[in-house]
């Protein structure tokens, strides 16, 4: 079942004039799911697996687009599904880089890097759409011992 449900947002603050709004859409669909999700896949079937979720998601996108939509939000686990162990969902998890630390757009530097694809694809589906998209993933940070005295 797929259905997309479009709201406007009207903000303003003491500087803003009262027009000053966005067009949000919210998009729920039937996630394609991992058959055994607690059994641990390669990065090369994860992603096979993902690339089907956001397919679903760009062809929305352009459709958003075409209708107005500014900023276009997408459903939890959306991506890659749900009922992961700690082991299985492994191969599904990518670093995000910290913002405050670096600016990157994954769209434009695909290569900076490595396993990004998920989070490059939601780029270029952003870029090229023109709007902005907020999807779920999950991410892994590395882990840092600091040492106290």
């Amino acid at each position: 079942m797929l259905f997309l449900v479009f709201f406007a947002g009207l903000f303003s603050s003491p500087t803003e004039t009262v027009g000053d709004s966005y067009v949000a859409g919210v998009f729920e669909h039937r996630v394609i799911l991992n058959p055994d999700p607690r059994v641990p896949v390669t990065r090369h079937e994860a992603l096979q697996h993902m690339t089907k979720n956001l397919d679903v998601y760009e062809e929305q996108a352009t459709r958003a687009a075409q209708q107005g939509v500014d900023i276009l939000v997408f459903p939890e686990d959306g991506i890659h599904g749900f009922n992961f162990t700690r082991s299985s969902i492994s191969a599904y998890l990518e670093t995000i880089p910290d913002p405050q630390q670096e600016t990157w757009n994954p769209c434009m530097e695909p290569g900076r890097h490595n396993n990004t694809e998920v989070l490059q694809r939601l780029s270029c589906i952003a870029r090229r759409n023109k709007l902005y998209v907020v999807a779920n993933m999950p991410d892994l940070q590395p882990f840092s011992s600091v040492t106290q005295q």
